[in-house]
């Protein structure tokens, strides 16, 4: 049974607490691009930045919902929230996070985010650009440049603290650091930073006699601790960040699925990575994104060269419009302050075609559905009725859904038919075939209605 302290901490945790064509293309509004900080009961869970939108967020208990900032009608429209990001950065870092939806506040309330739980005295809370948020995670939107931080008890601190300073020293050289309360600007004097305390005025002279990178952090007991300060000590004749960062950093590119469809409605595609410059990197500055496509021809699947998509973006997500048809794979090269430079790739990603691209026959109607591939589908009730496409892969699938009482229908590719029975479960952008492995070259599949019970198609996917 719940304490009235409990109810009463619970509601106020809740409510207290770029588009690019391979070929060339135009833009569209890009998601949020935030630097994500979670606090920990005694460290720094995730630090780096995130690029999130509006969506349904996965929690551990899967309680899955719908978090745009609409929550509750707060927002206008919807957008990337807190929340939102706290979800991304499980696909970035090492966690994972935990809540309960609240269906009275419209809102989770986070009972864990990596190894540390909420207890009856002790909760998260999150903070946008150092404030303490005014309504819960999924009620706030954010935009580009925010910084978006959750804490550990975040209800029994006096502020965020933001600790400043030189992005490069000289070894035996002394350099001073700051710092403040980032909620009002106050001087943070008694925070202890690289072994020294801060004075009365905020600040902390350091020294290190040893070249290298050291990350600095602010924390005080009664404070949420700061975020970290890189420096490169370096000797009097070296570039910053040179003498000890030798290594390359580690880069994980990752896709929504192996096809366009199992997550989205068009052939703008969101490809996400995290690069990792190891706990003694100098950190990475940028990354380069690029694309190689997948062409089928009588010798077998050939890749392309890499070519460009975008370079220097801060990013660690990116909107890519494809081809129809098209597979894709992607390599993300990062480069750190030390101008070592390492590379990840992707798998396969595959284009599906849209059902706009079929020769049909008669007996088929088009049906505008907003979350079909391309926001429509072809539906026949008609015996015979038939639908054709020719195309290049090793392999192809069928894009489309069950109905309640859907009919049959006979797919074939180079003449090796198969009966599918779709009665069932309406989940739209369903793969309902998938052919046998092919012989390189050109192939048709073929659809044909073995009765009147109707049967839909929203798209067909060639695979290399």
């Amino acid at each position: 049974m719940q304490t009235r302290s409990r109810r009463s901490a619970l509601a106020s945790c809740l409510l207290g607490a770029s588009l690019a064509t391979f070929g060339g293309g135009s833009a569209l509004a890009a998601p949020a691009s935030v630097d994500l900080r979670i606090e920990g009961r005694n460290s720094t869970i995730f630090e780096g930045p995130v690029t999130t939108d509006g969506k349904t967020v996965r929690p551990s208990s899967g309680d899955n919902r719908r978090c745009d900032g609409t929550n509750g009608d707060a927002a206008g429209s919807p957008g990337p929230t807190p929340t939102t990001a706290l979800d991304d950065g499980t696909a970035l870092g090492d966690y994972t996070w935990d809540g309960q939806y609240f269906t009275s506040f419209n809102d989770y309330l986070i009972s864990r985010v990596g190894p540390d739980a909420s207890t009856d005295s002790e909760f998260w809370g999150q903070f946008v650009n150092s404030q303490p948020s005014q309504v819960g995670g999924c009620q706030e939107v954010v935009k580009t440049g925010d910084e978006v931080l959750w804490a550990f008890d975040a209800f029994s601190k006096d502020g965020v603290l933001k600790l400043s300073g030189p992005d490069s020293a000289t070894t035996g050289q002394p350099f001073t650091v700051r710092a403040v309360n980032a909620s009002n600007g106050a001087p943070a004097g008694g925070a202890s930073v690289g072994g020294r305390t801060t004075g009365t005025d905020g600040n902390a002279q350091l020294t290190y006699s040893e070249s290298g990178i050291y990350r600095l952090k602010a924390d005080r007991p009664q404070s949420v601790r700061s975020n970290a300060l890189t420096v490169c000590v370096d000797p009097e004749s070296a570039d910053p960040c040179t003498s000890t960062d030798k290594t390359a950093p580690g880069v994980n590119v990752t896709l929504p699925d192996k096809l366009a469809t199992e997550r989205g409605t068009s052939r703008t595609v969101l490809v996400d990575w995290l690069a990792d410059d190891g706990a003694n990197g100098s950190g990475v500055t940028a990354y380069k994104l690029e694309a190689s496509e997948f062409s089928d021809g009588f010798a077998g699947a050939a890749q392309s060269s890499f070519r460009t998509v975008v370079e220097r973006t801060p990013l660690t997500r990116f909107h890519f419009r494809g081809d129809a048809g098209s597979t894709y794979r992607f390599r993300v090269t990062a480069i750190d302050r030390a101008t070592n430079r390492g590379a990840g790739e992707s798998g396969l990603l595959s284009i599906p075609i849209d059902d706009r691209r079929l020769r049909l026959s008669r007996g088929w109607k088009r049906v505008n559905i907003a979350r079909a591939w391309g926001k429509r589908s072809v539906r026949s009730t008609r015996r015979g009725a038939r639908a054709r496409l020719a195309f290049r892969g090793r392999r192809v699938s069928l894009i489309g859904r069950r109905l309640a009482r859907g009919g049959r229908a006979r797919v074939t590719v180079d003449g090796r038919s198969k009966v599918l029975r779709l009665r069932g479960k309406g989940k739209l952008r369903s793969v309902l075939f998938t052919s046998r492995r092919l012989k390189p070259g050109r192939h048709t599949i073929a659809v044909r209605a073995l009765g009147k019970a109707p049967i839909e198609i929203d798209a067909v996917a060639p695979r290399p």
